[in-house]
């Protein structure tokens, strides 16, 4: 009955055409022997993209890497590239996704 009623407040609070808007994806390259382990960028990362890696640099540095699970998280706001002292970060955005297929909700469904 809650899953009911949290999907009928879905269909009346979905103002837009998912299958139409979308946002970008950001890839994130980090340059491993720039990284200091300061971990700036994990913590500035406002969609938690970002993790501290088990393994470490040839300086005995962890670098960040993506969360597994994460990949499409990234909007490309570039906030962990502008925040790294060591410019060891750069973020490309590449290609777009439509909302839908980010959360998983098909184009026809609750009504749409």
């Amino acid at each position: 009955m809650v899953l009911a009623q949290q999907d009928e407040i879905w269909y009346m609070r979905r103002l837009v055409n998912l299958h139409k808007m979308k946002r970008p994806i950001g890839k994130i390259i980090v340059n491993i022997d720039l990284c200091k382990d300061c971990r700036l960028c994990i913590e500035f990362c406002p969609n938690g993209v970002l993790e501290e890696s088990k393994d470490v640099n040839f300086k005995g540095y962890h670098y960040p890497v993506v969360k597994p699970g994460k990949e499409l998280d990234c909007v490309a706001c570039r906030m962990c590239e502008k925040i790294c002292p060591d410019f060891a970060i750069t973020v490309v955005s590449e290609e777009y996704i439509t909302y839908d297929k980010y959360y998983g909700v098909s184009r026809h469904a609750h009504g749409g």
